[in-house]
């Protein structure tokens, strides 16, 4: 299988604490399906960082993993998503400075690479909507995978309408007391046969894969210190499993399994 992810690779800067750590969706994303898909899968991003020392702090990352890097440098600042940590581990997004991913555009090989692909992932959110329609505009003959990444706080359903038909399997993180979107998300993978799966955090997740639904309880964490990337490393794990013919009840498990292991500790 060739496992293509397409979009973010960047900087997590905590505040007021100053501490930077690699993330972005997609190099998260990534570094968890190489360690999850089976070894003779190949993983492969398709990404950009600037010219600053975000960049380096992203190359150095991902240069320890056995992942096919394509990711081109454009001269500016390398997307840098500010954070805060309450309490209770939970992390609220400050501001996102989507630097040089804003003018970013696939090279002819980056297209090439993108085409080929038998599994597809890449997130969606305000700042690159553009980026994202070119990507679904990029003929593939596998699996499409998108996280709608901004869903809880920018819940668009008309891109979602608009973009269904390209889209195979969908990840949403919502809090629990938004039924409406959530019946809405059911009932459109109902009508469209989709599967469109929902985060919820402590609360576990759930599935909509057509009419039928499952349900999974969160892992037990003793102290969870830091919620950055728990979505992230939940898609790695269910798609890990769903790719390889697992059903969705299995997949959502491992899912969350690995998403535990990621709250209980300091960055993605």
């Amino acid at each position: 299988m060739k496992v293509v992810c397409v979009g973010d690779c960047g900087v997590d800067h905590y505040v007021p604490s100053g501490k930077r750590r690699f993330g972005g969706i997609t190099a998260n994303f990534a570094r968890h399906a190489r360690k999850e898909f089976p070894a003779d899968d190949e993983i492969q991003i398709v990404s950009c960082v600037g010219d600053d020392d975000g960049a380096s702090l992203v190359r150095s990352s991902l240069a320890v993993t056995d992942i096919d890097c394509h990711i081109s440098t454009i001269p500016g600042t390398t997307p840098t998503q500010y954070i805060e940590l309450e309490a209770d581990g939970e992390r609220n997004f400050v501001r996102y400075d989507a630097g040089v991913l804003s003018n970013f555009a696939f090279s002819r090989k980056q297209r090439e690479i993108i085409a080929g692909s038998s599994l597809l992932v890449a997130p969606v959110y305000l700042q690159i909507v553009d980026l994202f329609y070119v990507l679904l505009s990029i003929e593939t003959g596998g699996l499409t995978a998108i996280d709608f990444a901004d869903f809880q706080q920018h819940p668009d359903f008309a891109l979602l309408e608009d973009s269904i038909d390209k889209v195979d399997i969908g990840f949403f993180g919502l809090s629990v007391d938004e039924p409406a979107a959530a019946e809405r998300i059911a009932s459109l993978a109902a009508k469209h046969d989709k599967l469109f799966v929902i985060t919820l955090g402590a609360n576990g997740s759930r599935a909509f894969h057509g009419a039928r639904q499952s349900e999974c309880d969160a892992v037990p964490v003793g102290e969870v210190v830091d919620t950055t990337g728990a979505g992230d490393a939940f898609a790695a794990g269910f798609l890990s499993r769903y790719c390889h013919g697992a059903d969705v009840d299995t997949s959502m498990q491992h899912g969350a399994q690995l998403a535990a292991t990621v709250v209980a500790k300091l960055g993605s």
